[in-house]
Parts: C-alpha cells; structure tokens; sequence
C-alpha cells in the first residue's frame, strides 16, 4: 500500500530534521507511528480490506539521515476479526544530501527492506524475500514561486519471487512542479510511475504498470495543514494472476483525498488521512475503496 500519508509524514519529518541537522550540526530525531486501512465496498458478508500498521524512527546529522521501519501489510476478515496471508517488512534507509541550496538540492538513497510473508491455511508456512533500494531526490529553483523536484526509486528483488508473485525488478518516480501562490496556498502537479518488470526473461510473474497525474493543495493555516489531493489514473494494468492468466489485464482508476495534519509546537504533530478511490477492470468488474490513515510524530 503506496499512501499520500506514509509519504508526506515521512518526507516532511524527515526534510524537517535535515535542515535542523545541517544548521546545528548535530543529531536530530523522529520517532512516530502510522495505522492505515482500505476497505472495498461491495464485500458486505466479509468486511475484507487491508490494514498496514507501521512504526519508524528516523535520526538526521548534518547531511547525513538514517531511518528504521517496520511495517506490517495484508487482508483482514473484519467480521471474523483475523487476518489472512500478510507481509512483515522491516527496513533500513541511509539518505545523503549532497548538495543542498535555495536553487539546487540533490540527495541519493539506499536502503533495504526484508519481506517475511505469512501464509494461512496454505501448504508453505512462510516465504523471505529482500528488496534493495537506490533513489536520488531533486530540487530545482525555476522562479521564486517555481520549483522543479522529484525522486527516483531503483529496486531489485531477490529470493522467493516465484512463491510471493513478485517480479525481480522495479522503478518508482514521482516528480513535478510546485507552485507557490502564498504563504498559505500552494499547488504540486506530479507525474507518478510504478513499473515492476523481469530482468531473467525466462520469468513473467508480478509485471504491472500504473501511471497517474497527482495534484496536492496544500493550504497553511497556522498549526494546521489541510491538504486536498487527487490522483487521475493514465494507464494501468498487471499480470499478477500470471499463473492461470497470462494475459495483462486493465484498470481504470481515480482517486480524491484529503489529509489533514496539526503541529503542536512542542515536538509533536499528528496527521489524518481519508481518500475515495474507484476502479473500473477490463472484466467488465468495478471496486469501490475507502483509504483512511492516522499517524503521530515527534521530533526532539
């Protein structure tokens, strides 16, 4: 599960920590949790969605940041209360800021995360699969009121792919401009790529596309940040069922959110999230999602 929320608590706690750490020279630390659900309409009987229960700690001197996290994903069967097959995902990221300016920031990550996939009432009782990271983030001054920035994520899989329907490679990207009206308003237009394909062309498994245009306005409003999002869906499709299916199969999808986030002033500050999303499949099948998310964090 790909949120809005992991992504801006992360990154705004994280860019925040940096700064402090390279102006004071010294460390600076982020300690928070997340807990985020996804249900699908239509599953009255079984109440079936996702949950991705996540905690992090994140630690920043001078160009240096070093964050730990681990996180949980997978179905849950809420009238049963209990869970199906899930992933525990421990991880490891080192960030570097080489350059950091008003006009030109570039900074380059790596990082490693292991995947322990937990299966019920299934013959295999676990599978273990790595993921290695590299990403370099940007940011361009165009105008005073104009920015260019993004980041680019390299990943390779490794061990049990065959088992978890993963394919042995993937790239990430979001980037864009962002648009500074005033001290209040703002305007970020990104392009978002997700792209899992095979490098051993004997294999198949897990390849998927999903492009979409992600617009955020976030509007300042002293503690508070209130952040209206939409992602429009260009193009997307899978071959996850490439086992019994081959063939690729298509989705139309959009999405409309909102996240709200205060800072207490104290080294604490907390985030709301809520997002509807619908999906139209070439099966002529239509799903119906509600995102929400919570998450706290402090910083010292």
């Amino acid at each position: 599960m790909s949120t809005l929320l992991k992504g801006a608590a992360l990154a705004m706690c994280a860019g925040i920590t940096c700064a402090q750490a390279a102006e004071n020279n010294d460390w600076h630390f982020n300690i928070g949790a997340m807990y985020e659900i996804e249900n699908v309409e239509g599953q009255g009987e079984d109440m079936d969605g996702l949950a991705e229960p996540s905690i992090y700690f994140n630690a920043a001197n001078g160009p240096w940041r070093i964050a730990i996290a681990y996180y949980q994903e997978g179905p849950v069967d809420y009238s049963a209360g209990k869970r199906g097959t899930w992933f525990d995902r421990p991880e490891l990221e080192v960030h570097y800021q080489f350059l950091e300016s008003d006009n030109f920031s570039f900074g380059l990550t790596g990082g490693f995360r292991n995947y322990g996939y937990h299966y019920v009432n299934e013959d295999a009782d676990t599978a273990n699969m790595q993921r290695w990271k590299v990403a370099p983030d940007w940011d361009v001054k165009l105008t005073d009121d104009l920015r260019f920035s993004g980041w680019f994520a390299m990943y390779q899989f490794v061990n049990d792919l065959n088992t978890t329907g993963y394919s042995d490679s993937r790239v990430e990207t979001e980037t864009g401009l962002n648009y500074t009206f005033n001290e209040t308003v703002g305007l970020t237009v990104n392009y978002y790529l997700e792209r899992g394909f095979n490098i051993d062309e004997s294999r198949n498994n897990g390849e998927f596309s999903t492009q979409e245009i992600r617009a955020y306005l976030p509007i300042s409003l002293g503690n508070t940040t209130l952040t209206p999002y939409t992602r429009l869906g260009l193009d997307r499709w899978s071959n996850w069922d490439w086992s019994d299916d081959p063939e690729r199969e298509g989705h139309d999808f959009n999405r409309l959110g909102l996240l709200y986030a205060y800072d207490f002033q104290n080294g604490l500050s907390m985030s709301l999230e809520y997002a509807y999303e619908w999906e139209d499949h070439d099966e002529g099948e239509r799903d119906r999602f509600h995102y929400a998310g919570v998450g706290v964090n402090y910083a010292f």
